[in-house]
């Protein structure tokens, strides 16, 4: 069910990794970018990145793909040990693992979000077995579990992993706080305790989250990028309800009203109005659904079990009814394990490897740039810049991008809105974030800011054609393909005294359809780079 490829960021978070490895310190500042000096860097990714960089290092693709495999393994198999343990059937078990696979679908590509969900289900598993009366009924006996406490560890390894441990903590305070209220309505004379024992353990968990590099710093960045809207990214979009993609959210709505209806269980409301907030933010922002299946799969365990139960009395009254004595038969696995291993056996090839789509990502352009030894400055668009992070970081580590997928976290806000007046042109507010202070719009600025050699772009965005095309004395088209542009400045690529100058015989410029796929990394091989890497090492001396 996952979507099978390479993610933007990738070869990014890989890179920025193996820097860390490398160098043996974190980079305070912005590397591989010649947009900016000495910009502060606030990496809320370094787990997830430092684990990326040693899977591809220990066993490139293969590594990455285990990795990502473990890490949905933990996602899907957390929520079904604890319905398990709680009594649930098979039945409910699948119905659990489909409202994951179906609502993660467009959120399992191998990046640092994976570790996020991994970390949220391990919190809501300690959670929903150390919280009395959590899922189940409340009864007598009031014994907070162990588990519990290892809440704080789990988010302080979250702190460090990736930046979704903030709604994990309003997570961890919505339902605290929903179960001491609980109590408050109900007079109940545990409250005081409760409370206390709440009030620590949140208090714990905030003072785990200090424990960063970075200390209150990383959280005074986080609360200040969240402050602002991010509309021309397209996870931060509310969810189309009325859409494809808002099937999985309705089926899950299906599944809590049919569950409920059917079911004898205790009804606990703490956690259903947790679920609902949640679910709130999902529609808003639809990056937060699989936060809302992973949710629901703890919260209704209960209830599936239940109404599972109730249908099959209902069918067995139906086959009595009837004049029939129902008859348990042996289940023969035959059949199912047989259809597993075909379903194996085909899928292996296209699951073995980790594809770079050609139609989606510059390769055609990456190899012309390698194969005529095009280097320096290279103001690529956004979702590419990454990608050529990891070929630079390979092929020519003097080259410098701008700007790039770490978004705010490298980039001040002037800067982001200079590259994007030429990236996404004059967009309404409700499409692309802008601030006033980055002074009037003007998408010719980005082409002379620090003097880029190279500007790398989408065939598709039509603004940034007509851009370069008026600013066409300054620069020259070197390669063009169905899916890129590939632009040099004109002295020097067009001027025959030029070191670098590239005569036209040795340009491509066509409407080539780029189809195919590639293997993880795509990173161009040729015989230059021993060359270019020792001319890099002269340049540093």
């Amino acid at each position: 069910m996952s979507i099978h490829g390479a993610d933007n960021d990738l070869w990014g978070h890989v890179t920025y990794g193996k820097d860390v490895l490398r160098d043996g310190y974190l980079h305070p500042t912005t590397t591989w970018s010649y947009a900016v000096d000495d910009f502060r860097w606030v990496n809320h990714e370094n787990i997830a990145e430092l684990s990326m960089a040693a899977a591809d290092m220990l066993g490139g693709q293969t590594g990455l793909l285990l990795l990502k495999s473990f890490l949905i393994l933990v996602i899907l198999g957390t929520p079904v040990f604890v319905a398990r343990r709680q009594g649930a059937g098979l039945i409910p078990c699948l119905v659990i693992v489909a409202m994951l696979v179906f609502n993660m679908a467009f959120h399992s590509l191998m990046r640092p979000h994976l570790f996020s969900y991994a970390l949220f289900v391990l919190m809501m598993a300690a959670l929903v077995t150390g919280l009395p009366g959590a899922t189940t009924d409340r009864d007598n006996t009031w014994r907070f579990g162990r588990s519990l406490w290892f809440i704080p560890i789990i988010l302080c390894v979250w702190t460090n992993a990736h930046g979704g441990y903030l709604a994990g903590l309003a997570i961890l305070a919505a339902w605290l706080g929903l179960d001491a209220g609980e109590l408050l309505i109900n007079r109940d004379s545990r409250l005081r305790s409760t409370v206390y024992h709440h009030a620590i353990l949140f208090s714990v968990s905030v003072g785990a989250c200090l424990i960063n590099p970075y200390g209150l710093e990383l959280h005074r960045w986080m609360l200040s990028s969240l402050g602002r809207q991010r509309p021309e990214i397209m996870e931060w979009a509310p969810l189309a309800l009325l859409e494809l993609q808002g099937a999985p959210f309705w089926a899950m709505v299906f599944a809590v009203v049919l569950s409920l209806r059917n079911s004898t269980a205790e009804i606990r409301w703490p956690g259903l109005l947790m679920t609902g907030l949640v679910a709130v933010m999902a529609i808003l922002h639809r990056r937060h659904l699989p936060f809302v299946a992973m949710s629901l799969t703890f919260v209704l365990a209960p209830h599936l079990q239940s109404a599972w139960q109730a249908i099959c009395r209902r069918m067995e009254q139906q086959v009595e009814l009837a004049g029939q004595s129902p008859v348990a038969r042996r289940p023969r696995l035959a059949m199912p394990v047989a259809v597993l291993i075909a379903l194996c056996c085909l899928q292996y090839p296209k699951q073995a490897i980790l594809p770079v789509e050609r139609e989606i990502y510059p390769v055609s352009a990456m190899e012309f740039m390698d194969q005529h030894d095009l280097y320096g400055n290279v103001f690529v668009t956004f979702n590419w810049a990454q990608y050529a992070i990891g070929v630079f970081s390979e092929n020519s580590p003097e080259s410098r991008v701008a700007y790039d997928g770490r978004f705010r976290t490298c980039y001040p806000q002037h800067i982001i809105d200079m590259y994007s007046d030429f990236v996404l042109g004059d967009l309404p507010p409700t499409e692309r974030y802008r601030e006033a202070a980055s002074g009037p719009f003007d998408p010719d600025r980005a082409l002379e800011f620090h003097s880029p050699d190279l500007v790398l772009f989408e065939r598709m965005r039509a603004n940034c054609i007509e851009v370069m095309e008026r600013n066409s004395e300054t620069w020259c088209l070197l390669y063009q393909d169905s899916r890129a542009q590939l632009w040099g400045r004109r002295s020097i690529f067009d001027d025959p005294a030029s070191p670098r100058y590239l005569p036209q015989d040795r340009r491509d410029i066509s409407d080539e359809l780029q189809h195919g796929i590639v293997e993880w990394p795509a990173i161009p091989k040729s015989a230059e780079i021993p060359v270019r890497v020792a001319r890099t090492r002269e340049l540093a001396l």
